[in-house]
């Protein structure tokens, strides 16, 4: 697998962003990621960008939101963003209930390739940074792929809930210091 890291939101990755967008907007959609990845044109970018540094320190934050940092996977040439995670600095009750710490996406073109283990990896040492200890990351149940990046950086699965329509799993990753 080539090199990835992890990058802050930055207007100097605007036609990567734009392309990702373009090719994944209605995937984004669908699976509630927009509030972390604005589906954003050219015009549009700056203030999403503005607008996600703004969540990470807490400003402008909708009711019963914590402040939460989104990060995009770049190649290493930094041509492409192949996915996003967005890391919650605390949980409130319904964090605990659903949601979790994390939450990721994956190009839908670049799924079943190792990237969303390689990014969650990448996510846990940023949560290590923020000190946080306990990892709490939530899934559907039967969203196979996920559970298993989960598991490949130390989830144990906790507990199993419904919420609506949807069962879903609580892993915990403990964070060595």
């Amino acid at each position: 697998m080539e090199e990835l890291r992890l990058v802050i939101p930055d207007s100097k990755y605007v036609k990567q962003y734009i392309d990702f967008i373009s090719e994944c907007a209605e995937d984004i959609y669908k699976c509630g990621m927009y509030h972390y990845m604005p589906l954003s044109n050219e015009s549009s970018f700056l203030d999403d960008i503005n607008g996600l540094i703004d969540k990470s320190k807490g400003i402008g934050l909708p009711v019963g939101w914590v402040p939460a940092s989104t990060y995009w996977l770049i190649t290493e040439d930094e041509n492409r963003i192949l996915g996003a995670i967005n890391i919650r600095h605390d949980l409130t009750d319904y964090l605990r209930f659903r949601g979790g710490h994390i939450a990721y996406y994956v190009h839908q073109n670049e799924r079943r390739k190792g990237y969303s283990t390689k990014m969650l990896g990448l996510g846990l040492e940023v949560c290590r940074d923020m000190n946080i200890e306990r990892v709490l990351i939530t899934c559907a149940k039967d969203n196979v792929g996920s559970s298993k990046t989960i598991v490949n950086n130390g989830g144990i699965l906790h507990s199993e809930d419904v919420d609506g329509e949807e069962q879903f799993q609580r892993y915990w990753i403990e964070l060595d210091r």
